[in-house]
């Protein structure tokens, strides 16, 4: 399946060309003029404007075609777009520029290519949505299969030592609880190296991501806290763990009902992908196209 932004570069692959090609070659370009000077031989316009329509002419107009039934469709179903709405969606591509771009293997896209690809893009999404009917359970479950996507949980970050008996983690312990806490790092990474069977440094985990036994302490803990010597079964064996909570970060739940606006956008970029062949597809089989150009023989004639 396509993803959204493949899909989009399909269309600005076409568009890019056509920008260059509809803006250049009409009244601002002589085509007798030189495009280029090589060692005083002249490369025309004209001659760049033959390469450019016979290697991308035929698959540059089909997409011309694609943009302009578009258009003609969201006509006839009264969508517009306002300036607002069009300046907002190009600072969202502008931001995507470079991954457009280099998904493309192309040089950097134009302003001109982009605000264009913006409004067509709010067009199709706005003639989708027409189509796609949105059911309460629909969107739940959505919401659900991406649960993530809308929650933020909990992060805690630790470094641990980890010893066999409890006496040997006791005595660590100790140890630790006498150190003046500007020697605390040091002192940590001392007995680490002596004692520990893993290495000090752990890293940031959700509570989820760490053994059971560890789970409930690490939520009682406070910011740069040490712990007590903490049992801990996990993968067949069985530690004492002396636990140093560095930092917590603060999680965040937001309900469906609150981000319900979000996940029915995102739901319908969803269905936008899997939509969007099929109605493209429809106003082609529709529509009364005559071709005027030919480029069979490579020259768009």
């Amino acid at each position: 399946m396509k993803t959204r932004w493949q899909w989009l570069c399909g269309l600005l692959f076409g568009l890019s060309i056509a920008t260059a090609l509809g803006s250049q070659a009409g009244k601002v370009w002589n085509l007798s003029e030189p495009a280029a000077i090589v060692n005083n031989s002249e490369i025309t316009k004209g001659d760049l404007l033959e390469r450019l329509l016979a290697d991308f002419g035929e698959e540059t107009l089909k997409q011309l075609i694609t943009l302009r039934l578009l258009e003609q469709e969201a006509q006839r179903e009264n969508i517009t777009v306002s300036e607002e709405e069009l300046k907002q969606r190009f600072e969202e591509l502008k931001g995507k520029r470079e991954e457009l771009s280099k998904q493309l293997g192309r040089g950097r896209l134009s302003d001109l290519t982009l605000r264009d690809e913006a409004k067509r893009l709010i067009l199709l999404e706005r003639l989708i949505s027409k189509q796609v009917e949105f059911t309460e359970k629909e969107l739940r479950n959505f919401y659900t299969r991406h649960f993530i996507r809308y929650n933020r949980p909990e992060r805690v970050q630790i470094r641990e030592i980890v010893v066999t008996t409890y006496e040997e983690a006791q005595e660590i312990y100790q140890r630790l609880a006498k150190t003046p806490p500007k020697k605390l790092v040091s002192e940590f990474e001392k007995l680490t190296k002596e004692h520990s069977a893993i290495p000090g440094a752990m890293g940031e985990f959700t509570y989820m991501e760490l053994p059971e036994d560890m789970r409930r302490p690490l939520q009682k803990a406070q910011p740069n806290e040490i712990l007590p010597p903490m049992l801990v079964r996990f993968a067949g064996q069985t530690t004492y763990r002396i636990v140093w909570v560095i930092d917590k970060k603060q999680g965040e739940h937001n309900p469906f009902e609150k981000v319900r606006d979000r996940v029915r956008q995102d739901y319908l970029v969803e269905r936008m992908v899997l939509l969007a062949p099929e109605l493209i597809g429809r106003l082609w089989k529709q529509a009364e196209i005559k071709y005027t150009v030919s480029f069979e023989n490579g020259t768009g004639k």
